[in-house]
């Protein structure tokens, strides 16, 4: 296979708890070190973050450091790093993660195989940071960032690429066809063809690029091979805000990239129903376990209240039943993570993440304007 040069970028900020680990396996990858170049893009860090990156840089030459002033979000630092790139292809991966010694190999071979390939996402597994702590314990388990069933991949493959434009294939969710900057590679022609950078908003700039460099007639393709391993957060308030602003995000996508429908796609004893309504505004509501958990339980309380001055027969009796149903439903997979007695803490986190992510939404639409509820899990 044919060794181009590449580069890699790696937005930073306050990633002093993981760099380390980081900097040892990219240094560590199966690549000519005078073909690799490591641009690390420093977004205004507080803590040790470049120190660390300096005393790597002493030693390794092909590490180059880019310090970014008032830096308000990831793609603004990646953007900062792509005007550095002399690379063929440009890898993107994270200060919190950790590349597996082929993972450059692997992530170029498809380019290789088409030149339409604009794209490459790999699979995204879990780094232990410690050993007891529930959160990474819960993300391991859960397969948390792993791209694999996104768009139906389950192994390596060409992206299925919609055409529809409908509200759930643009947004960031299991049918829109993206890989996150956790790991991705793009050719440097797929980059340029949409201008050379991300946008600027706060927030899903990942899924926004990938979609960017699909509407220039490029393809995606996931090369399940190419593993990076993600040492997740450790407590559960940064993990709930981290979904917090991915479901922040997702109006946004809906604005730029969906055309003008309300979507409403209802997943359901393990299938899944879409319906485009005759709203003309872009729009998406999704139904699952734990909105119909929410709506049954609600529709119990309300009929048991109500019930004191009317009559209903057994319509509580059946919100009721309904609602246990669908209880039981959402937090069954709980019970397959080990170990057995964090039961109620894996629910805690399964629960507290799901409503952080339909919050993100709601709270996004106030500033971008289109509904979006977000999933069950």
């Amino acid at each position: 296979m044919p060794e181009p040069k590449v580069s890699i970028i790696v937005p930073v900020r306050n990633a002093e708890r993981t760099l380390d680990t980081m900097f040892a396996y990219l240094l560590a990858l199966d690549y000519p070190k005078d073909k690799m170049e490591i641009i690390i893009a420093d977004g205004g860090s507080t803590d040790g973050t470049l120190k660390i990156t300096r005393d790597w840089q002493q030693k390794h030459g092909c590490i180059k450091l880019v310090e970014i002033l008032n830096c308000k979000s990831p793609g603004m630092a990646r953007n900062s790093a792509i005007k550095e790139v002399t690379g063929e292809y440009v890898l993107f991966t994270d200060g919190d993660c950790a590349p597996e010694p082929n993972w450059v190999r692997e992530i170029l071979k498809p380019f290789f195989m088409d030149e339409k390939i604009g794209g490459v996402g790999g699979e995204v597994l879990t780094l232990r940071a410690e050993k007891d702590n529930v959160v990474e314990s819960y993300c391991e388990q859960t397969k948390f960032l792993s791209p694999t069933g996104r768009c139906g991949m389950c192994e390596s493959g060409f992206v299925p690429l919609f055409s529809d434009n409908l509200p759930s294939v643009v947004d960031g969710s299991d049918r829109c066809p993206f890989y996150a900057t956790a790991n991705v590679a793009y050719s440097k022609k797929a980059i340029d063809s949409i201008g050379g950078e991300f946008w600027h908003q706060e927030t899903g700039e990942d899924v926004d690029f990938s979609l960017r460099v699909v509407g220039q007639g490029y393809k995606l393709y996931y090369a399940k091979e190419a593993l990076v391993k993600h040492m997740h957060r450790v407590t559960l308030k940064s993990y709930l805000k981290q979904w917090y602003f991915y479901g922040y995000g997702h109006p946004l996508l809906i604005t730029k990239h969906a055309r003008p429908v309300t979507e409403v796609v209802v997943k359901l004893f393990g299938k899944e129903w879409s319906w485009v309504t005759p709203i003309k505004k872009p729009g998406l509501i999704n139904l699952g376990d734990f909105h119909f958990m929410h709506i049954f339980g609600f529709l119990w309380i309300l009929f048991l209240i109500l019930d004191n001055w009317f009559y209903f027969g057994n319509w509580p009796r059946l919100w009721f039943w309904l609602f246990i149903l669908f209880t039981v439903k959402y937090f069954y997979p709980m019970l397959k993570l080990n170990p057995k007695q964090q039961f109620f803490s894996f629910c805690k986190i399964r629960y507290l993440t799901n409503l952080s992510f339909i919050r993100g939404s709601l709270f996004g639409r106030k500033k971008f304007g289109p509904l979006c509820i977000e999933p069950s899990w």
